[in-house]
């Protein structure tokens, strides 16, 4: 706009050079015509004075003056009516002088006038052609405003449209949301229906869980058993070995036995020798069953093991109970835990809290062997008294302070009984 604003300028300024160059060539044409008018209007005037009319009327008035003259003064003034006509011609050429001087003054009035009418022509003429010019770049001016007005208004259009194109995919949007909204409400309503059978359905699923923690435990302690039977049968074989060594070795010592003896083949053995193989036998059996269940005054009653996804900003946690094991008045329950993170950089915040609690108003105002402790990649310990609500617990993982990723956790749990002496 100021580069169109200074070429207007420009144009005004060079407009305004031509119209005053073009105003003084005027002015000197009409100077010179007013000259050309005047020495026309003078030529004129003195050719009429000196024309052949005047001339000979001037020229018969001096030979009849001559001849006037002449006759009276050959008459010697005989006849005044001469002098008479004589002052009447001269009175006549007075009034045709005063009328030629009448002339040459209305002639001389009308040159002025026609001056002036010439000036305020070419002032006029002068002020049209400034208007015109004038007139030309407000034309131009209005034709720049105009084509600046279209295509501000093109954009504004544009402009419009995309609105309105927004407008309609918000509006789309809109409706397909009230849609998805429409089918959640009634999705919802359906699951409220469904409660009671999805209730059946995770009491179902907790029975399988259990059934499927059960099967495992009775399947470790099958093979404990195992273990332990077939050190038995190898600890039997030796008994067997031994005894047959001894009944070898024994047979000539005849063929009574007396307290304390054993018949085998044949053959007596003393009950006394079999106490040590009892005694070696019974020790070797509990340090094989005690790799799944007793090391160094502690008894494990059960072994629990799961993994846990938490969602970012989510809270998850996990119910523990102890369940119906034996303990005996000198054990006191503790519980082990131990877990791991996917990644070791991770981190987590870890809680104990005594008691089931389902929800986190629960959850905040139950007891807590620990809470909200900060473990990064993984961590392990031994708590006690996590059993004393209920005879159960629950295991809090927070992941509330991350925004956008999940957290893996694999853990187990162990019950372990511990001896414990005043």
């Amino acid at each position: 706009k100021e580069r169109s604003n200074n070429s207007s300028q420009q144009h005004q300024s060079g407009g305004e050079d031509a119209a005053e160059r073009s105003r003084r060539s005027e002015e000197e044409e009409d100077d010179s015509i007013t000259a050309a008018a005047a020495e026309a209007a003078a030529n004129s005037l003195y050719e009429e004075l000196n024309s052949p009319s005047g001339t000979s009327f001037y020229n018969s008035n001096r030979r009849q003056s001559s001849s006037n003259t002449t006759s009276v003064n050959n008459r010697n003034n005989s006849n005044n009516n001469n002098d008479s006509l004589l002052l009447s011609e001269l009175t006549e050429a007075k009034s045709r002088i005063t009328h030629l001087e009448t002339l040459n003054t209305s002639l001389h009035t009308s040159y002025t006038h026609l001056e002036q009418t010439h000036k305020s022509l070419h002032t006029n003429h002068s002020h049209l052609k400034n208007t015109l010019t004038n007139t030309q770049l407000e034309l131009r001016m209005s034709r720049m405003e105009t084509d600046h007005a279209q295509r501000t208004l093109r954009e504004k259009e544009a402009m419009v449209n995309e609105m309105q194109l927004e407008i309609n995919l918000v509006t789309q949007s809109a409706v397909e949301a009230n849609k998805r909204a429409a089918e959640g409400y009634e999705v919802a309503q359906s699951v409220r229906m469904d409660k009671e059978y999805v209730d059946g359905l995770e009491a179902k699923v907790v029975a399988l869980q259990d059934w499927a923690l059960a099967s495992t435990e009775s399947k470790q302690l099958t093979m404990e058993r195992c273990r332990g039977l077939e050190g038995r049968v190898g600890e039997l074989e030796s008994m067997v070995e031994l005894l047959k060594r001894t009944n070898g070795s024994g047979g000539n010592g005849g063929s009574g036995g007396g307290e304390g003896m054993i018949s085998l083949e044949n053959g007596m053995m003393n009950i006394n020798d079999l106490i040590p193989l009892k005694k070696a036998s019974g020790a070797t059996g509990s340090s094989s069953s005690s790799l799944a269940s007793t090391q160094g005054g502690e008894r494990i009653l059960w072994t629990k093991s799961s993994s846990l996804v938490v969602g970012a900003g989510m809270v998850g946690h996990s119910f523990i109970e102890l369940g119906s094991v034996q303990i005996e008045s000198y054990e006191t329950v503790t519980l082990r835990w131990k877990f791991d993170l996917t990644r070791e950089e991770e981190d987590i915040y870890f809680s104990i809290l005594k008691g089931i609690c389902e929800d986190k108003r629960k959850q905040r105002s139950a007891d807590a062997c620990f809470r909200s402790r900060h473990v990064k990649g993984g961590g392990g310990g031994d708590v006690s008294g996590a059993f004393a609500v209920q005879n159960a617990c629950t295991l809090v993982w927070s992941n509330e302070m991350s925004w956008f990723r999940p957290k893996t956790i694999k853990w187990t749990v162990e019950a372990v009984a511990i001896e414990w002496s005043d």
